[in-house]
């Protein structure tokens, strides 16, 4: 009898193995789709519509336009520069993908079912174990598919496969209910703590984030886990304002000393700004870079509070 539970299906855009960047050990990490809010320096702006899209990599197309013929939405037409793509009219049906001989045009999210991205955490499940690795979910928001989140970390835990849930905290009580009793580390963001300025740059305020946290908090509390970590990009004229910083750290040292492990300032880079061309969007850190002076800002606010347990990741443009 085929468990029901396995099919429930989440979208997911991306599938990444080996990765070291997202909790301990090699992580299988897994990239949902949909998010609540819309930071303007998002690296994966591919995961914040919920919707399932495209993308055309122009230096494969040939311009043969096939897909232009294919398209039943009529969403697609040739341009100077190559395919364009209406997305007012594209629905995401893949037909285009289908059709394309150079495999120009890729998939933003597909509909897979609990057993089939579990099957595929499988896979690494030696390198998983001989590194004490595990599953991450991201995205996007992975809470705002809480079922299938739930079941497919109580799959891995079944296992014995950590399992870390990457949250911006912007989501439903009832998503944290059921995906944290089978969670062993919470990536949590602070990004940016001023009402207006949340709202402006990511597109939400803050209100239902410090309810998350406080959720979170409180589950913890009481059963002693998850691991809890916190995560703040370092977005030159954006975040990284020693005033943001330092209403961060307070807000942590009033409220969660001895509750987390580490706090990471993720350096900004642009090596997303690609993925804005390909999905029509505008770049709002076009020739911004986060250079030495501001890497040893950073550092000296690591110095100057050695209580955070503060880690800095990334890398920064060199002074010429």
């Amino acid at each position: 009898m085929q468990d029901t539970n396995t099919e429930v299906k989440g979208r997911v855009f991306k599938i990444e193995s080996l990765n070291t960047h997202n909790g301990p050990g090699y992580r299988t990490v897994i990239y949902m789709k949909g998010c609540p809010l819309n930071c303007l320096w998002c690296h994966n702006p591919e995961g914040i519509s919920s919707g399932k899209e495209i993308w055309i990599m122009h230096s494969k197309c040939i311009g043969c336009l096939s897909c232009v013929d294919a398209c039943p939405q009529s969403a697609l037409s040739p341009g100077e520069n190559g395919i364009i793509v209406n997305r007012d009219k594209c629905v995401g049906c893949y037909t285009c993908v289908d059709v394309c001989p150079a495999k120009a045009i890729e998939k933003l999210g597909e509909d897979l079912t609990v057993s089939v991205v579990f099957d595929r955490v499988l896979r690494d499940k030696p390198f998983l174990d001989a590194s004490e690795g595990g599953i991450t979910v991201t995205g996007g928001e992975p809470g705002l598919s809480p079922e299938f989140v739930s079941r497919l970390f109580i799959e891995c835990r079944n296992e014995g496969i950590h399992t870390a849930f990457d949250t911006s905290g912007h989501i439903p009580t009832k998503a944290l209910e059921m995906i944290i009793p089978h969670t062993d580390l919470v990536f949590f963001d602070l990004k940016v703590m001023d009402e207006e300025s949340a709202k402006h740059l990511t597109g939400q305020g803050t209100s239902r984030i410090f309810d998350s946290l406080e959720w979170i908090k409180a589950y913890k509390e009481q059963h002693g886990k998850p691991e809890l970590q916190f995560r703040t990009p370092i977005i030159p004229g954006s975040t990284n304002s020693v005033e943001n910083l330092n209403t961060i750290a307070q807000v942590i040292r009033d409220n969660y000393s001895g509750l987390f492990t580490e706090w990471e300032l993720n350096l900004f880079n642009d090596i997303c700004e690609d993925k804005y061309q390909r999905l029509d969007k505008p770049w709002h850190y076009t020739g911004i870079k986060l250079d030495h002076n501001a890497y040893l800002q950073i550092e000296k606010f690591k110095d100057e509070n050695p209580d955070l347990k503060i880690k800095i990741s990334g890398f920064y443009q060199k002074n010429a």
